[in-house]
């Protein structure tokens, strides 16, 4: 393994090109604006994959839950609907870890997998936060190759900016330069982009609001993303990762069409929702 393959933890400069990213205005085009969720692109001069950003503000939930929610891997297995498997692997320190996700796509879409380093920090400590970040991007682990019937995607960068907002408010920005392998038409991009990225903002908004009872009853005090005397994941082996991507062949989906594909659809109501309508209509 050469020197370029180093996995290496995040540093205050990847953190602070994150938030740039997050915050700035110019070249950036907005393609969505809905329900309080608004989501804009940002084509690159170096790579043909456009940078994603969707932001919103949570009135009824508070940073610090935001950020233990999208940390809480036993809790996602809990709402995330789409997710076929999710585990923490390894840390190489304190505040990075690698990890495995995998989710289901809408038939006729295969499905796709990511091995991943997650960074974490907040300003200016855990104790006393005004802002939160979390990134990740993709790595390789050697005991996680590519899957059979799986495509191997690849997060470039992803990550949220989590902000304390006066009244218990919460800014929440999501970011990403993601590049799901394949060769998908234009039609599913741009679904992906107008229509799952907001439902996976009301996804986190509402399981937040769930979380402190959930968490009341699931291990109260165990966060080891916030105390690192209770993260028992294994040091990395160096040897096993490298920060070059597996390469996988390229699957031809391009053939894909939207007519009466049902499973893409434009419902952004959770099981509670379809239960009060199911309850008004049998009245």
């Amino acid at each position: 393994m050469g020197d370029a393959d180093v996995v290496l933890p995040a540093d205050d400069r990847s953190f602070d090109e994150f938030k740039h990213l997050c915050k700035e205005d110019k070249g950036w085009q907005e393609v969505y604006s809905k329900k309080g969720i608004r989501v804009c692109t940002k084509a690159l001069s170096n790579s043909d994959i456009k940078l994603m950003r969707a932001s919103s503000t949570f009135a009824d939930v508070s940073a610090a839950t935001v950020f233990d929610v999208v940390h809480d891997t036993d809790y996602r297995r809990q709402w995330d609907k789409d997710m076929i498997e999710m585990m923490d692997i390894c840390k190489l320190c304190v505040n990075n870890s690698v990890g495995y996700y995998a989710v289901k796509c809408p038939t006729p879409i295969k499905n796709r997998d990511c091995v991943f380093l997650c960074s974490w920090i907040a300003y200016p400590n855990m104790r006393d936060p005004v802002e939160y970040i979390m990134i990740n991007r993709s790595v390789s682990h050697k005991d996680y190759p590519p899957k059979s019937g799986m495509v191997r995607a690849i997060s470039i960068l992803t990550g949220y900016h989590i902000k304390p907002l006066p009244g218990g408010k919460t800014e929440f920005t999501y970011l990403t330069q993601f590049d799901p392998r394949g060769s998908l038409p234009k039609w599913v991009v741009n679904t992906i982009t107008q229509l799952f990225t907001p439902k996976a903002i009301q996804r986190i908004h509402k399981a937040a609001k769930r979380y402190p009872g959930w968490k009341a009853k699931h291990n109260l005090h165990h966060k080891p993303w916030l105390f690192p005397e209770q993260n028992r994941l294994p040091t990395a082996d160096m040897s096993k990762l490298s920060s070059s991507v597996d390469l996988v062949d390229v699957i031809d989906e391009s053939g894909l069409t939207a007519a009466g594909n049902n499973n893409f659809s434009d419902s952004d109501s959770d099981d509670s929702d379809k239960t009060k309508k199911t309850k008004k209509s049998s009245r």
